[in-house]
């Protein structure tokens, strides 16, 4: 039997370590923390830094593997390209992947292939924040150029924040720079798509609400398909296909994120890689009927001999997500009610129980979300209602009894 390496082991990656053993082959899963529960779905576990890419290398050499994966986070996809690169396996390319995980590089490619960007400038130190600052007259955004989740990232409004925030986004900066861009707010799409052999289509286009938390930048929900009405939906999709074929993307899934600011749209990232909170492996397919995880293990191994031909399901799905506050979970009600619904799916749920520490938040990380479809938009809604009303948890603050923070 073949072994496919697939790096990350959290709950978002369960989905694709699981389609690998059902495709009969071997799941070498890798990751740094030896707890994480993919790896209970394993043929063989390597605890190691997915970043690593000479020792992901090593590992990769030693199972003689057939391909290696990851999906719905960007840590690893440098180390998968450079991985492939180097065995001769199918791949996006290394330098197409720095592209993809570096915000400073895909701003810079998408003024080389004529996409508008907000204006940003990367700096090492807080004197340079300042100096570009100066010129923005508006808020801005500080972000690490190569890290997810919303780690780092802030809103500054005047340079008091920027020097007392610039520390905590340069400590999350493998590379050490900074992103200071301009701030806009307006709204907010997602796009799916899938690339093959180098051609592109788009899969599915959705709306994105955040919690109204400051410095908080993560969503509270993404709806597909969006409602807005189909020139606007067609303008955003133009817009990702341009850029993801100017990026030069030969194969796989990708999430993009775009903001409007007045009647512009701008990217605010995009990634060679399905989007996380189950979206690729749950949302896609609920909206197309696409496999996304059978798909990437098909274009890793070579064995995915052309693009598939995907079609709309007519559902509408969202996955919903909530924080706890800080404190100890004291009653645990509705979980059980919640996951055993019929238009309930994927959930992180799992190890919620009386007792837990909860922790402060401040980005995507700390959420706990489920999958939620319907037959139109109303429904789902109403069903995310019924959801929240029925999921009752309290945990013990320093200020008193708190429910789960929806919003």
């Amino acid at each position: 039997m073949q072994n496919i390496m697939v790096l990350g082991a959290n709950t978002l990656q369960i989905p694709l370590i699981q389609q690998v053993k059902k495709c009969g082959y071997n799941a070498i899963v890798v990751s740094p923390q030896q707890d994480e529960p993919g790896f209970k779905y394993a043929d063989y576990s390597v605890h190691a830094d997915v970043r690593d890419e000479e020792t992901i290398l090593k590992y990769a050499q030693k199972y003689q593997i057939a391909g290696i994966v990851t999906d719905q986070t960007d840590i690893p996809v440098r180390t998968v390209a450079y991985v492939a690169e180097k065995m001769g396996l199918p791949g996006i390319g290394y330098e197409t992947a720095c592209l993809f995980t570096d915000k400073l590089l895909m701003r810079e490619k998408c003024r080389e292939i004529g996409v508008p960007t907000l204006k940003y400038k990367s700096v090492n130190n807080v004197q340079d924040a300042l100096n570009f600052y100066e010129t923005l007259n508006c808020d801005a955004i500080l972000k690490p150029v190569d890290n997810q989740g919303s780690k780092g990232i802030s809103k500054v409004s005047n340079k008091g924040e920027i020097i007392s925030k610039f520390n905590e986004a340069f400590s999350y900066s493998e590379v050490g720079l900074v992103l200071i861009e301009q701030f806009v707010t307006g709204r907010e799409f997602v796009v799916e798509g899938l690339a093959y052999n180098y051609e592109f289509q788009n899969l599915i286009c959705g709306d994105t609400h955040y919690f109204n938390i400051p410095d908080v930048f993560s969503a509270t929900t993404r709806v597909f398909p969006s409602i807005a009405d189909n020139e606007l939906i067609k303008e955003v999709e133009n817009l990702n296909k341009k850029i993801i074929t100017g990026f030069g993307l030969k194969q796989g899934i990708t999430h993009s994120e775009f903001i409007m600011d007045g009647n512009d749209i701008y990217l605010i990232e995009t990634a060679a890689r399905g989007g996380g909170v189950f979206i690729s492996s749950d949302l896609i397919p609920l909206s197309t009927g696409l496999n996304t995880e059978e798909l990437l293990i098909g274009i890793a191994t070579g064995t995915l001999q052309k693009a598939p031909v995907v079609t709309k399901t007519g559902k509408v799905c969202c996955y919903v997500a909530f924080f706890l506050p800080m404190g100890e979970i004291v009653s645990l009600d509705g979980i059980d009610k919640v996951i055993a619904m019929p238009y309930t799916h994927r959930h992180n749920l799992d190890n919620l129980k009386i007792g837990l520490k909860t922790k402060t938040f401040k980005d995507k990380t700390a959420r706990r979300f489920i999958v939620v479809s319907g037959d139109h938009h109303q429904q789902l809604t109403e069903r995310v209602k019924s959801i929240q009303d029925i999921l009752n948890i309290k945990v013990k603050t320093k200020d008193g009894l708190k429910g789960p923070i929806w919003a």
